[in-house]
This record gives C-alpha cells, structure tokens and sequence, in this order.
C-alpha cells in the first residue's frame, strides 16, 4: 500500500451484514480482533467507536498518546483519530461502531460532542471501570448483541437507544472519573467552538489574535478560557495541534521533512526541525525511524 496516506477505514470494511453497514457495527471484542487483523497497523476511521475490554491486557495508541489496556477499560474514539494496539492474545470484550448519521436520525436536536470524551481532545480517551460499573455496561453490550443477532420490528430504534443509553451511562462514570460537574459548563461550550475553529484553521493560522477575534474575545478572555479548561495558553495549544498533525504526517506519508513543514505553514523547515526536537525531544528524522 501506498503511504501517502494513512488508511481511513468505513464501518462496512468490517463486513458486517446484518444491519445498516455503513453506519452501525456491534461484535465482541475477541471475534473482531480474530476476523481483522489489518487494523493491528495504526490506522484511522471516520466513525465513533466505544470499546470495553473485558479480558487480556496490553497497550492502546491513540493519537501517539498511550493507554494501558486491562480488563475493565473503556475507550472512545472520535472520528479523524489515529490509533493502534499491542493486546494479549486472550483479549475480549465488546466494540460498537456508529457514525454521526445513525445517531442524528434518531435524537436529530442532540450532537454527539455533548458527550466529553468526544468532544474535548486534552481529556482521556480511557476510562477504567470498576467491577460493578463494568458489569453494567457490559450487560448494555450483550443487550445490544442480542439486538443485532435478532430479527425484529424496529431493531434500529432499539439499538438506538441502547446506544445512546450507553453513552449517557458512560459519560457519568466518565464526569466522576474526571471530577467534572454533571452538566457542560458555559466555558465549555466555548472551549468546544474554539477547538473547531482550530481544526479547521492551524494550518494556516496560529496567531492567538486571529481565534481572539473569531470568539469575539480578547487575548487575555481567550486565554484565560483556554487556561481554565486546559491549564494550557492559547499558544501552547496550536503547538500542540501542529505537532501532532507532523506525528501524524512523519508517520504514515512518504513526504519529506520540507514538504511536511511547507504544508502545515512553516516557510523555513530548520525551524520547523527545531520545534519539533523541543517539544518531541527527537528531530522529525528520527521520531520517523522510531515509529516505522
């Protein structure tokens, strides 16, 4: 395969036939990892995924930050995120699949970056659930497994539900976890508008200026909201989003250093290699040897 860019993969590469391919995938974790085995390379897809592992241990990659994988863990994956893992061999559990149209169709006045984990990048994409909580989610997996395996009136709606039931019971464990209140806060709506103006923008606008006047803010508002949600300034975070775009870059394109520099807005790449060394600890030629 051709590395000029990083595989994307659908919901219907999973080869699941029994409801709407395209935009909903339920298997235990065990029988996925058996029938899939290309997605051991990191990769990345452009659907939600919720996870619970059950047994086996290892290590999950997600965005070139690494979680610890033990029976109990959950994780949440947003759409565009780079991931991949090292697990156990015994390793099972559950893994859903949905994209942002099956869940709109049915709650169509709710978006799904209500939901923390997918909507903040700087907090965990993991949780650890203790044995109670992670019977019950696994009893909304295997009610969900029943679902999929059945053939009955209204099995999208029910799954659904039973989707959106998880995500809320997640999101409270996952608000404890994290000492968040149990409602989003004003200035975290803030910070979600923010965080997609950067997205859409870092490449070729990394003055604090230019997002000031895009929130209608000024310096000193924007970084205090940023420093209140973060503990970061506004600065550090749009390093922080091009540092991870030329991880992302160095990793899974054959691109040259000066070509990934020139892309994401950088006129000289020495500056753009001394950057990276300060922030990574290594030169963009050798995170590129460290990860291949």
């Amino acid at each position: 395969m051709s590395k000029e860019s990083l595989p994307i993969y659908q919901i219907q590469d999973f080869e699941n036939h029994r409801i709407n391919s395209s935009a909903f995938y339920y298997s235990g974790l065990g029988s996925h990892l058996e029938k899939h085995k290309f997605i051991q390379i990191p990769h990345k897809h452009d659907f939600f995924i919720l996870m619970l592992v059950t047994v086996g241990t290892g290590n999950h990659s997600i965005d070139f930050r690494n979680y610890e994988v033990n029976p109990g863990t959950a994780f949440f994956l947003k759409p565009g995120q780079v991931h991949s893992w090292q697990l156990s061999k015994d390793t099972d559990g559950h893994i859903l699949f949905f994209n942002s149209g099956f869940y709109r169709e049915g709650f169509p006045g709710k978006n799904l970056d209500r939901f923390t984990f997918f909507s903040f990048s700087h907090f965990p994409a993991s949780l650890t659930l203790d044995p109670e909580k992670s019977r019950e989610i696994e009893f909304l997996f295997s009610e969900i497994n029943r679902e999929v395996s059945a053939s009955l009136w209204s099995k999208k709606e029910i799954l659904r539900s039973f989707t959106e039931i998880l995500l809320i019971k997640l999101s409270r464990i996952y608000h404890y976890a994290n000492g968040l209140g149990a409602t989003v806060l004003p200035s975290e709506d803030q910070f979600k508008t923010l965080e997609s103006y950067i997205e859409s923008e870092f490449r070729l606008h990394r003055e604090a200026s230019f997002y000031a006047e895009k929130m209608h803010l000024s310096l000193k508002q924007l970084n205090r909201l940023t420093k209140h949600t973060t503990g970061k300034a506004i600065s550090q975070l749009l390093l922080d989003r091009v540092i991870l775009e030329s991880q992302r870059l160095l990793t899974y394109s054959d691109k040259s250093i000066s070509e990934i520099a020139v892309l994401l807005g950088f006129q000289d790449p020495s500056y753009f290699t001394r950057l990276f060394r300060k922030k990574i600890g290594q030169t963009p030629e050798q995170f590129r040897k460290s990860v291949r």
